[in-house]
């Protein structure tokens, strides 16, 4: 007896599943992320935002802050939105083929550690709802630190508008005209004023403000490029007691009228070193695992930062 399906047949129905399997999961890689339904999400409209402000977010493990969607010559990749970073920061070979002009080779010391980076002029820029014919960028030769991002927006884009950033509902706005300024919205109690030096590069960019872990008053900066939440070695020895501790949970973390309990912090040991020229330390770094929780707006014009 004849089998019903020859092995010629089953050998090609093989090859048709191999076949769907990957185009399926080209499919899945390369899809732009589902939107929520904006008339969903009230921040949208109570700050004033247009649709074509609000902008898709991704994030994964490997780079769990906010990544939006950059085009060189047509070509999309999403770069992590870093607000410590100066400028357009690239790894080196992500965009093939891309127009770009180098010019010198130059060091940086940043919150990323310290990279080798050769900067120059790229050509037919996409990002943020903005096109440029040309971009002074910085291509990554050589990092200290291992650099899972593909590349970084930095504060240079965002210091002449105002940005909200909602993790949850994976989406992004950015206005350089807002319609509401926070401050003619909010009371100045839920307000933090934030330290953002725009004519300083490195560290001295930081994105700084005030907070209070435990009800006392400390600076911190915040960092879409940390997944946890980092504090001092030495606001740690103050709060538990104890010398060389590697993490603790900080009971109340209150930052305007926004209120985390029972944050578990690492401790950084370098934390100090990100500040070298100035005596007023940094205790705590903001990571992505708060910011995840909240809504953040930060007004750049303005200086001010709305954490609901």
């Amino acid at each position: 007896m004849k089998p019903l399906i020859n092995t010629k047949i089953m050998k090609a129905l093989k090859q048709n599943r191999y076949l769907l399997v990957g185009f399926l999961f080209i499919t899945a890689c390369t899809r732009e992320p589902a939107l929520p339904d904006f008339a969903m999400i009230p921040w949208i409209e109570s700050l004033g935002y247009q649709i074509s402000e609000i902008f898709p977010v991704i994030s994964s493990r490997a780079v769990p802050g906010p990544q939006v969607k950059v085009s060189v010559n047509h070509k999309s990749q999403y770069l992590l939105l870093d607000f410590n970073a100066i400028d357009l920061i690239l790894r080196e070979n992500i965009f093939k083929d891309a127009n770009f002009e180098p010019q010198r080779m130059s060091n940086r010391i940043g919150e990323a550690g310290e990279m080798l980076l050769e900067d120059g002029f790229l050509h037919d820029v996409s990002l943020l709802g903005v096109s440029y014919p040309v971009l002074y960028v910085s291509i990554i030769k050589h990092s200290s630190v291992p650099f899972k991002a593909k590349g970084v927006i930095g504060r240079n884009f965002l210091i002449d508008g105002q940005l909200t950033l909602d993790m949850q509902n994976k989406l992004l706005g950015f206005s350089t005209e807002p319609e509401h300024a926070l401050g003619a919205l909010f009371a100045d109690s839920m307000l933090v004023p934030i330290n953002l030096n725009r004519n300083s590069d490195d560290n001295r960019g930081l994105l700084k403000f005030f907070c209070y872990i435990n009800g006392t008053k400390h600076r911190a900066i915040l960092s879409t490029s940390s997944a946890t939440t980092q504090i001092s070695p030495e606001l740690a020895e103050l709060l538990s007691g104890k010398r060389n501790v590697s993490k603790l949970t900080v009971e109340s973390l209150k930052v305007g009228s926004k209120l985390f309990t029972n944050v578990p912090c690492r401790v950084n040991k370098d934390l100090l070193t990100l500040v070298p020229e100035n005596p007023e330390s940094i205790d705590l770094i903001l990571g992505i695992d708060l910011i995840s929780q909240c809504v953040l707006t930060i007004d750049f014009i303005n200086n001010l930062m709305l954490v609901i």
